[in-house]
């Protein structure tokens, strides 16, 4: 009997150690009974591992329009912010497209000169923002460390109003598909995916913003 009450009296003080090491105590473990402690003290014991995120935490701006005083040519343009949450330093190098409604694509920074995107950085005038080869490397963990960047696209005409930006880099995840023609297995790579909606007739001054319809992931 009396070995009997001194392993339980042992079991409960090994439980109340790791409740106080999980910072609880084990009056605060819900009032359960003993036989029910040790259940609560493995839920407050969890490591911060098993909450790491998957992905780089992305979050985009609202869409501009901005016009080149010296050439009128117009711009599209977003700034974002991207924050490492997943538990190790991540290398952070995205490819990143305009899809417009009548199925064109246009890449980042494709004819867009440095001129272009040093005007739109003055503009902006935000010294934390980088544009797409400055923002190329490792993100460090941790909020503190996110890293702000600066997308340009060219604007060939204003007649589209439904547009749509891909960002692939965020995420290592991939799943593979037969291709819809040659039925070849092809990877597809985890994109975020970012809607917008412009207007008829969007005014180029550079302030005026479009807003994000959806948002969410997509392979591609």
């Amino acid at each position: 009997m009396l070995s009997t009450m001194l392993s339980t009296s042992l079991s409960l003080f090994a439980v109340s150690t790791a409740l106080c090491v999980g910072g609880l105590t084990p009056s605060v473990a819900c009032g359960w009974p003993a036989s029910n402690v040790l259940s609560c003290g493995m839920i407050a014991l969890a490591t911060p591992a098993s909450i790491a995120a998957k992905d780089l935490n992305f979050t985009p701006s609202e869409l501009r329009l901005w016009r080149d005083p010296e050439s009128g040519k117009h711009f599209w343009y977003m700034t974002y912010d991207v924050v490492n949450n997943t538990g190790a330093d991540q290398r952070f190098a995205p490819r990143i497209e305009l899809v417009i409604d009548d199925g064109r694509i246009v890449r980042q920074g494709e004819g867009v000169s440095s001129d272009i995107t040093k005007a739109l950085k003055e503009f902006l005038g935000n010294e934390l923002l980088e544009d797409q080869f400055e923002i190329l490397g490792t993100v460090l963990q941790g909020k503190e460390h996110a890293k702000s960047g600066l997308v340009v696209f060219v604007a060939e005409d204003l007649e589209p109003t439904e547009l749509t930006v891909m960002v692939q880099g965020l995420s290592r995840e991939t799943e593979k598909k037969p291709h819809p023609k040659t039925g070849e297995m092809v990877t597809l790579r985890k994109n975020a995916r970012v809607d917008y909606l412009v207007p008829g007739d969007p005014k180029p001054s550079g302030t005026v913003t479009y807003p994000i319809v959806t948002q969410g992931w997509e392979f591609r």
